[in-house]
């Protein structure tokens, strides 16, 4: 079992529109008897958007068991959510004007994670993570999404997460 802090989080899942956030979080893994195998459930908050929250559950392999330094890769989910503003534009008969609105926002991604994983002292734990992947869902509308592959509604669009966490081996 590791419990983690993680004091600085790097998420950039609306590259075409917005700068990359910041975020702090708590974490939970749970190594199986194997040394193999593990179940991570990270929860992020972010330090730019209010009310913004971030769940990652993640599965990581580990190809050489438990030691000092472990590799881990494996498959990541993003669920993000909270209160976000964008503007649309409205026409009139005479012109038009730009209203905004605020809603909430729900984002649905998939990453392959890659995490190095240190063991200081028998109980002190410290990791690097990173992410990259897709983000498949975002509940705010697109006018013109150049970067997407699959047309200009399409929210499919690349993600990245990086962070250092710390914590607690028992």
């Amino acid at each position: 079992n590791i419990v983690s802090v993680t004091p600085m989080q790097i998420m950039a899942i609306d590259i075409e529109n917005d700068d990359p956030d910041f975020t702090v979080g708590l974490s939970y893994e749970r190594i199986f008897n194997n040394d193999l195998l593990s179940i991570r459930l990270p929860v992020a908050m972010s330090l730019r958007k209010t009310g913004t929250f971030y769940l990652m559950p993640t599965i990581k392999i580990y190809p050489k068991k438990q030691g000092i330094v472990k590799f881990a890769v494996g498959p990541q989910l993003l669920f993000a959510m909270g209160e976000e503003s964008y503007r649309r534009y409205v026409n009139t008969g005479s012109g038009g004007y730009y209203q905004t609105i605020t809603e909430n926002r729900k984002q649905f991604g998939f990453m392959l994670n890659n995490s190095i994983n240190f063991t200081i002292a028998k109980n002190l734990y410290a990791a690097f993570d990173y992410g990259l992947g897709i983000r498949y869902y975002d509940s705010f509308p697109r006018d013109n999404n150049y970067l997407s592959p699959f047309g200009s509604e399409s929210s499919v669009l690349p993600i990245f997460q990086l962070n250092f966490n710390m914590g607690c081996r028992f």
